[in-house]
């Protein structure tokens, strides 16, 4: 029934609920009959304009309807969609484009001054609304390509062709495309349905850029199947105002929010007290684990609301692992138990696979992608022995609860001594006015590495000599940070909120006058 991703779409919109809410965006609603037919229309439109199942559609969209006709229409023709981050800059448009090689373009006025700087341009682009086209470039307009389209249904690809090239933040290196088919995309909605108890009367704020993995395919894509709908939220719209208005006016009963978003959302009693009479009863987060205090400041504020917390990747599952609401306290740091279709294990230091133990963090799933695009060398290196090699480091305990520690390459090695940033970290933000912490390695003559904690502050008691006293108290002397450093700027991030540490470490050692071009 279901042999591509356009499939779920189509048969909800070819039954009785063809007529029921898919998606609302600015106040405008799409049903599902309406999403398919525009999805058809596009498909057809490119195909007309020359695009072949097989060939690359890359998108540079803001939030919107478009983003969704677009991301539906690709999976109709058999095309490989190849989402571009809205938030990255033009060289680094430029580096996905030539590595993913698109035939078209799809793009809005939000993208203009990147598409002006772009030095090649796929032959074909088609454009959203007003965008100025650059010379020599061959533009359609996207409502246009839909008028003059049919909305005739298409052979369309199978399971096992590829869907959607998600380029990772490139935490440790340059990004690279992890490529998923129909069939992984599929599972890694279809288990959510299950796993998460998700109706059909549930309805979803989607608060994320639909560029990210987690865009459609948390809870959006999930709902569809069952004949949910989802609210989107326009991009850049993530303030907690913004948020709170648009889960109060949809009636939506799930959201994802950040720990970041969490804690400005407790810091407003207004909100608060909004949101108490509101539907929602589901904040799903992610990124970094909750910290305990906010887990049971949420309790005590919404008390119809949980927070679900979930470990995932751009590789796949977006969802791998979810610490449920009624383990979060007692768990607290530990990114939960596999979900359905997920097994996890670790790789120790003697490279042994355990179910249990400490290691490199290793996945098997149905939803994994099937290899990065065009580099085998990396795909054979990430299905090492048959797991999907995170990178990730982690514990599993003996009630198969994950805590994740870091990443391999962000481990610290002082004295030929393992220490763990994570670690640090939380016990950092034990303390008041934290408003973000990262813990780095130096370079250091003596011992290779040395531990060095980054404080951004929120108040006046997070001072260096808390930070110090508190890992006195509570950790090994190896395990202290020699430095703690102040900052006013916030922590570098990826667009998906991971912390970029690759950029802090040369940052620390500047502050402390240390050689950076050392190793670390």
């Amino acid at each position: 029934m279901f042999k591509n991703v356009f499939s779920v779409v189509n048969r909800i919109a070819s039954g009785p609920y063809a007529d029921r809410t898919a998606l609302v965006f600015d106040g405008q609603r799409r049903s599902f009959a309406q999403l398919r037919e525009r999805a058809l229309r596009l498909a057809n439109g490119l195909r007309e304009a020359g695009v072949r199942p097989g060939d690359r559609v890359a998108v540079l969209l803001r939030n919107g309807h478009p983003w969704s006709e677009s991301f539906l229409g690709i999976a109709a023709l058999g095309a490989i969609c190849v989402p571009v981050n809205v938030l990255l800059s033009t060289y680094e448009v430029e580096f996905v484009l030539d590595d993913s090689e698109p035939r078209c373009l799809i793009v809005d006025a939000g993208a203009e001054q990147v598409l002006a700087g772009l030095g090649r341009l796929p032959e074909l682009l088609v454009t959203v609304g007003a965008v100025p086209t650059p010379a020599g470039a061959t533009a359609i307009g996207y409502e246009g390509m839909l008028e003059g389209a049919s909305a005739h249904e298409l052979a369309g690809p199978g399971v096992e062709d590829l869907f959607i090239l998600y380029y990772t933040s490139g935490t440790t290196g340059s990004p690279k495309g992890a490529a998923h088919t129909h069939g992984g995309v599929l599972w890694n909605s279809y288990h959510q349905v299950a796993d998460f108890g998700l109706t059909a009367e549930d309805s979803y704020l989607a608060v994320p850029s639909m560029s990210w993995a987690a865009g459609f395919n948390n809870l959006i894509l999930p709902l569809w199947w069952i004949g949910g709908h989802s609210v989107m939220l326009s991009t850049g719209g993530a303030t907690i105002e913004r948020i709170v208005d648009a889960a109060c006016a949809g009636e939506v009963t799930h959201t994802f929010l950040v720990p970041t978003l969490l804690k400005q959302l407790l810091s407003s009693p207004e909100h608060l007290a909004r949101l108490r009479d509101s539907r929602l009863r589901w904040i799903i987060s992610g990124a970094e684990p909750v910290p305990r205090a906010v887990i049971e400041a949420v309790d005590q504020e919404l008390p119809g609301c949980s927070v679900l917390q979930g470990y995932g990747m751009s590789e796949f599952p977006t969802i791998a692992t979810a610490l449920r609401p009624e383990e979060a306290i007692s768990h607290a740091g530990s990114a939960g138990r596999p979900c359905s279709i997920t097994h996890i294990a670790v790789r120790e230091a003697d490279g042994a696979i355990a179910a249990r133990g400490e290691g490199e963090v290793l996945l098997r799933s149905l939803a994994s992608m099937r290899e990065y695009w065009r580099r085998p060398d990396a795909t054979a290196a990430s299905f090492a022995d048959g797991w999907f090699n995170s990178g990730d480091s982690g514990t599993i305990d003996a009630g198969g609860f994950l805590t994740i520690t870091g990443r391999q390459k962000d481990m610290i090695i002082s004295g030929g001594l393992n220490v763990y940033p994570k670690e640090i970290e939380d016990v950092i933000y034990r303390l008041d006015d934290i408003a973000e912490a990262s813990v780095v390695g130096v370079p250091n003559e003596r011992w290779g590495e040395t531990v060095v904690a980054i404080v951004v502050p929120s108040g006046p008691a997070a001072t260096p000599e808390a930070v110090q006293r508190e890992c006195e108290r509570l950790l090994a002397g190896y395990k202290r940070p020699r430095q703690v450093l102040i900052r006013d700027a916030p922590l570098p991030r990826t667009p998906s909120g991971k912390v970029l540490k690759r950029d802090l470490r040369p940052w620390a050692a500047a502050e402390l006058g240390i050689d950076a071009g050392v190793s670390s």
